[in-house]
């Protein structure tokens, strides 16, 4: 049976496939639009799937009620409660429990490369909502919370526009385990949900040593 937070993931991967295999078609029907013109489009074509378009908002602010909604369902599913606060313990089980989980999914090499950096202490977990990143960490080794370092709050739609990085064509760059990437470092990244909230994750992409 697959659960409702599978679900969920399969269809983000969708999604976010579905905005790369649009890259070719939009290039090759509007060869006189720009590659910024092609991803502001590309990217309002994921969000929209997120949730509608704000009514007489700008374009690049949309309505979040779908992730919301997703996330609410997604935290029913979950047994046993876990934090919303990226700072937990909690928080951290239901990561590494969800990261499991995953790789029992088409999303499985992302995965692994995953619970490798948070079993080597190299991955980072952003809350961009409430401008909060943290060092992922083992929660069976370690039990205290930790603090967060401060980033700028952003919602969602924003935060995942400034930060993946993206082909010249405007879409978005995949590695070969299909994680995409993080612009200003680099790293390797997913979107995932964890509990009830979603987070952005970062590790080092394989071979990049460290």
């Amino acid at each position: 049976m697959v659960s409702s937070i599978a679900s969920t993931q399969l269809l983000m991967s969708q999604i976010y496939m579905r905005v790369s295999r649009e890259t070719a078609a939009q290039n090759t029907a509007a060869t006189d639009t720009s590659p910024a013109d092609y991803f502001n489009a590309s990217l309002g074509n994921l969000m929209r799937t997120y949730g509608d378009a704000a009514e007489g908002g700008d374009d690049d602010t949309y309505d979040q009620s779908w992730l919301r909604s997703s996330a609410a369902q997604d935290a029913e599913a979950v047994q046993e409660e876990i934090s919303d606060d990226i700072r937990t313990a909690s928080f951290m089980t239901g990561l590494k429990d969800r990261l499991q989980e995953m790789t029992r999914t088409g999303d499985a090499v992302k995965a692994k490369e995953m619970l490798s950096a948070l079993e080597d202490g190299t991955l980072e977990v952003t809350d961009a909502p409430s401008g909060r990143q943290v060092t992922a960490f083992l929660p069976d080794e370690e039990s205290a919370d930790r603090d967060a370092r401060s980033v700028t709050a952003s919602d969602w739609s924003n935060f995942l526009k400034s930060n993946l990085s993206r082909e010249r064509t405007g879409g978005y760059q995949l590695t070969d385990s299909g994680a995409h990437i993080d612009r200003t470092t680099g790293k390797s990244a997913s979107f995932i949900t964890v509990g009830g909230i979603y987070v952005y994750l970062t590790w080092p992409a394989p071979g990049a040593g460290g």
